[in-house]
């Protein structure tokens, strides 16, 4: 059996399989099912201290959207896209604390790992926030600075997505400070350049970069004339699998193999887990897929990836970043064209 264990920067991972961010993971009941189901780590529902961007939780509501871009029912949508609203975790934030670190007890016992999600609300409060999930023993924590709801959310809703270098390092370098444990930090991709922001945030401390974030969008709904879910949303799906593969690639190309990266954002099967690591990502955050499916969707994943490694004779170490080291320039491929 090929070996599915990786190591993420200061992180080991029995696969490479992480259970990304979501509604589908905003209980403890949620957390287990998708660490029983195999995932090597959970990044928990985000949250933050704003009660404004609490109470932007009861406008969330999703669709599923066929490549026809009409609606679908959940059970037929394996390949299809998702257009969501949603806001930040309802629970009180210390009582979420509480939860996390009970889960992380269970994950324990199964290899796993539980990930709290910070997203910057107000600057003051974070470091307290950051150093809270220390204290109440988490591992590991992810800082959220890829929120596609924050331009969008209901006002006074303190949910920060710094589009400017400066500020995402100032960001990074608070959290960074304020804890010891390994901090992830990810990015949106609605930005010029995203390697400008995964440098600053590296450079100021993180010790994993997770690249990239969803969408915003708008889609008219043709049977009702009006928007789908009455406003903007975010979307993702299978067609962001080689945007989000782009920017792993690049940023490994500027910031080197030894910078660990994870991929988020379109992968939906075994071999899209392959491609990110082909890219230069270790691990891999999905969301969608266990959002349509449930928690098996982890084990299925896992188990197309197995199946791939062996026919390939290679583990999931041997993948990484393989195909992004190849890339040849657009002068080159033109001098290696027959004449």
């Amino acid at each position: 059996m090929p070996d599915l264990r990786v190591t993420l920067g200061p992180i080991a991972l029995r696969n490479p399989v992480v259970c990304g961010a979501g509604e589908h993971v905003r209980t403890a009941r949620d957390i287990r099912a998708v660490i029983e189901a195999g995932a090597a780590a959970v990044v928990a529902k985000s949250a933050n201290e704003s009660e404004a961007a609490r109470r932007q939780a009861d406008a969330t509501a999703w669709a599923f959207v066929g490549e026809d871009r009409a609606v679908v029912e959940q059970d037929a949508a394996g390949r299809a896209s998702i257009f969501n609203r949603s806001g930040l975790v309802q629970e009180p934030w210390e009582s979420w604390l509480a939860l996390l670190a009970q889960a992380d007890e269970h994950a324990r016992r199964h290899d796993s790992w539980v990930v709290p999600s910070i997203i910057p609300g107000a600057t003051a409060a974070l470091p307290g926030l950051a150093a809270g999930v220390e204290a109440a023993g988490l591992r590991w924590l992810e800082l959220n600075l890829s929120a596609p709801h924050a331009h969008d959310g209901l006002p006074g809703a303190a949910i920060e997505r710094p589009g400017e270098a400066r500020r995402a390092a100032e960001l990074t370098r608070l959290v960074r400070d304020a804890v010891a444990i390994p901090v992830s930090v990810k990015l949106g991709i609605e930005h010029h350049d995203v390697t400008s922001l995964a440098r600053a945030v590296h450079e100021a401390g993180a010790d994993v970069i997770v690249m990239t974030g969803r969408h915003m969008a708008f889609l008219p709904d043709l049977r009702t004339r009006r928007p789908l879910l009455g406003s903007f949303g975010a979307y993702s799906g299978p067609w962001t699998l080689p945007l989000a593969l782009r920017w792993v690639a690049k940023v490994r190309a500027a910031l080197g193999p030894g910078v660990p990266l994870a991929g988020s954002n379109g992968a939906r099967d075994g071999g899209d887990v392959a491609r990110f690591l082909l890219s230069g990502a270790t691990a891999v955050q999905v969301a969608s897929s266990v959002m349509i499916e449930g928690p098996g969707a982890i084990g299925r994943m896992l188990e197309e990836l197995s199946a791939y490694l062996a026919e390939q004779g290679l583990d999931a170490m041997d993948l990484v970043g393989e195909a992004a080291d190849a890339v040849i320039t657009y002068e080159e491929a033109a001098m290696r064209a027959p004449r």
